[in-house]
């Protein structure tokens, strides 16, 4: 009985998932039932591991080392309701598309807000450029900067985003979106292949110039009862850099 392949590259990871569909169908024995007892609460989670692995791929395939994470936050002198911050962070995009232009750079960014159950505050991530400057334009209270090391695998900065605006995204305050992206990103590559097998090798090998981190590697049954498989093949970095740096990890942690 055949499955599916998915491959997905992204920048300098490949991302594969072998699994099986109605289609193609294998079900697990001991999950026959799955569908009948998926819950509103476990597509929750599905759709929120959807908008995370496409956010992921997005931020692989577009932004690299060196790139920046800035969170930007408001003092009491110039905290908004909401329809104020949106304000304010669309006249920041504003004045940060002039000064890249003239540099004769060309802005790239991703962005997304909380509004809801904390302090208002923005995370934007955007192409290098000179972290004063940026700092300079946000005239509403205080930056924080993280910059992206060289491992080409930003999947905790996908999560964190993800995770940090649930609830604005649940209740709707951010128009039904996960995120705001400049229309000049690239789209990752995204192959389906049929494999004319009936199971997969337990312990995937990486291709010649990559590495799999044991921490990517899944083997379970989805909410419907069909067996899956996922892991990432990583580019190995010429130079080891900041790899191992204070800027590997984006946990909520790190933002406090």
């Amino acid at each position: 009985m055949p499955y599916l392949k998915r491959i997905v590259k992204a920048g300098n990871t490949i991302e594969v998932k072998k699994y099986f569909t109605s289609r193609f169908g294998k079900k697990d024995k001991d999950s026959r039932n799955a569908k009948a007892s998926v819950t509103s609460e476990k597509m929750k989670k599905v759709n929120e591991e959807i908008a995370v692995e496409k956010l992921r791929w997005l931020i692989n395939e577009n932004f690299c080392a060196g790139d920046i994470h800035m969170v930007l936050t408001y003092d009491d002198d110039h905290l908004p309701e909401t329809e104020g911050a949106k304000e304010a962070i669309r006249k920041y995009m504003r004045k940060l598309r002039k000064v890249y232009k003239e540099q004769n750079k060309e802005l790239k960014y991703i962005k997304t807000a909380e509004y809801e159950g904390k302090r208002i505050h923005h995370h934007v991530l955007v192409n290098k450029f000179d972290t004063q400057i940026l700092d300079e334009l946000w005239e509403c209270g205080h930056v924080y900067f993280r910059i992206l090391d060289n491992t080409g695998d930003y999947s905790k900065l996908a999560s964190y985003f993800v995770k940090e605006t649930s609830k604005t995204y649940t209740e709707g305050l951010i128009s039904g979106k996960r995120w705001d992206a400049s229309k000049n990103l690239r789209k990752p590559s995204i192959t389906k292949v049929v494999v004319s097998a009936d199971s997969w090798t337990k312990n995937p090998v990486a291709i010649k110039g990559y590495y799999i981190p044991s921490d990517s590697i899944e083997m379970d049954v989805d909410c419907f009862g069909y067996p899956y498989q996922k892991y990432t093949m990583i580019k190995i970095p010429e130079k080891k850099g900041i790899r191992n740096g204070k800027y590997r990890s984006y946990n909520g942690a790190a933002y406090g």
